[in-house]
């Protein structure tokens, strides 16, 4: 049955985003085999997630069988349907998930994302094309790259780091430095970053909390960073990596940023900048919580000697540490 040109389009469309959205530079792309799938790739942050989908547009007898090929497939981690949006497409779809939820099958529905097309989209229109690829683009970041790839990463983590009290710099010089040198014990921690254990420990629990360390034997006491807390290191990297002359960051980066409640601020911004508050319940401007992570990044590197080298999502698969 031959494919009608929207149908090629969401699909073309759909790996074009992933693609150009991981100049971003905080995770990898390789498209792979189609196979049973109208479109797959594997998307690397910390380690591999094969991604894989169907695509529906005028065929809706053919929901069932595009539902049953998503979730028998055991290879996929996350598994897309891009479709239709009519009454009876979104009728059809809840049924089988209602249906799913009563079987073995169930638990593969949390990889499935749904990403509804107006039905009125028409691929020889260009106009319609931009719309679609922009709503493609902003589903496919916030519903994938964002709560999966990137670890449900959010400006409330970005706070975390960006906030101006204490020791600047040292959340990041923490993360950072366990990520590079593992973690052994408070103390070793609080040597190699030239601190006090007190005020180490007091930060490394508050990390903890806010879910930017993991602890992955709750009954040692062990931290290694989590996907969103090497996330922000990157984002970090880029910063700094884009301030050099010669360098710079790219649209997709800054789109991210903007996603995640930050806006790039162009001018210089000195290194003992300290945001502008006028009452007790202030909320960071997206300006601020830029100029915010800027300043704490630089003071990573000038201060705690972080070199910024590759980005965490080039150093292959996911590993779980030993207790030592």
């Amino acid at each position: 049955m031959a494919e009608s040109d929207e149908h090629k389009f969401l699909s073309s469309t759909t790996l074009e985003v992933l693609e150009r959205m991981s100049q971003s530079g905080l995770y990898g792309f390789k498209e792979t085999d189609r196979k049973k799938f109208d479109f797959t790739c594997d998307l690397v942050r910390d380690w591999s997630r094969l991604v894989s989908g169907q695509t529906l547009w005028k065929h809706s007898e053919g929901i069932d069988k595009d539902f049953r090929i998503l979730l028998s497939d055991d290879e996929s981690k996350v598994t897309l349907y891009v479709a239709r949006d009519t009454v009876q497409n979104r009728r059809t779809v809840h049924e089988i998930i209602a249906d799913t939820k009563k079987t073995p099958m169930r638990e593969r529905l949390s990889r499935l994302r749904t990403i509804w097309i107006p039905q009125d989209f028409d691929a020889d229109s260009q106009v319609h094309r931009e719309t679609i690829s922009q709503v493609l683009t902003e589903r496919l970041t916030k519903d994938l790259l964002i709560s999966v790839i990137l670890g449900g990463v959010s400006s409330r983590d970005i706070d975390v780091v960006g906030s101006q009290g204490g020791i600047p710099g040292l959340s990041l010089a923490i993360v950072e430095s366990i990520a590079r040198e593992e973690f052994v014990n408070m103390p070793n921690l609080a040597k190699r970053l030239a601190v006090s254990p007190s005020t180490v420990r007091g930060r490394v629990q508050v990390l903890a909390a806010s879910g930017l360390l993991d602890q992955p034997h709750p009954m040692a006491s062990m931290y290694v960073p989590s996907v969103k807390g090497k996330v922000i290191l990157d984002i970090c990297r880029s910063l700094v990596v884009g301030a050099k002359p010669g360098f710079g960051v790219t649209s997709e980066f800054l789109y991210i940023l903007d996603i995640l409640g930050l806006r790039h601020v162009g001018d210089p911004i000195p290194n003992n900048w300290i945001p502008e508050v006028s009452g007790p319940f202030v909320v960071p401007t997206p300006e601020d919580r830029f100029r915010g992570l800027v300043v704490q990044s630089v003071a990573a590197t000038n201060t705690f000697g972080i070199e910024w080298g590759d980005p965490f999502f080039e150093h292959g698969d996911e590993v779980t540490p030993s207790i030592p």
